[in-house]
């Protein structure tokens, strides 16, 4: 009985751990991000114009944006894998369910 409930109680923790990804990336969460980035990206372009207007000397590292890089260590590994496995585990979990209540539709 004790087993189950350890299982159980995993289980509804990576479903909400699953869930809450999800509804991030359904949200627009990653979109913002790149239309920021595009915001910026245009912001610089209008720079360079307005030096080049003025006759400024023109260096082309001043409108780079320079890109935040995430440092890869063990951390971020282990969530990425975590992340792969729970999304792999639960669409096979519920595909299975599906077919599985298929059968009962199908009868």
């Amino acid at each position: 009985m004790k087993k189950d409930k350890i299982f159980k109680s995993v289980f509804i923790l990576l479903l909400i751990t699953y869930l809450a990804l999800f509804f991030t990336n359904a949200a627009g969460y990653y979109e913002y991000k790149n239309y920021d980035k595009m915001t910026l990206t245009n912001e610089q372009i209008k720079k360079f114009e307005q030096d080049v207007k003025n006759g400024k000397n023109i260096d082309i590292e001043e409108y780079l944006v320079k890109e935040q890089t995430i440092k890869n260590n063990k951390l971020a590994s282990f969530g990425k894998k975590t992340s792969i496995t729970i999304s792999s585990t639960l669409s096979k979990v519920i595909s299975k369910s599906f077919s599985y209540l298929g059968k009962f539709v199908k009868e």
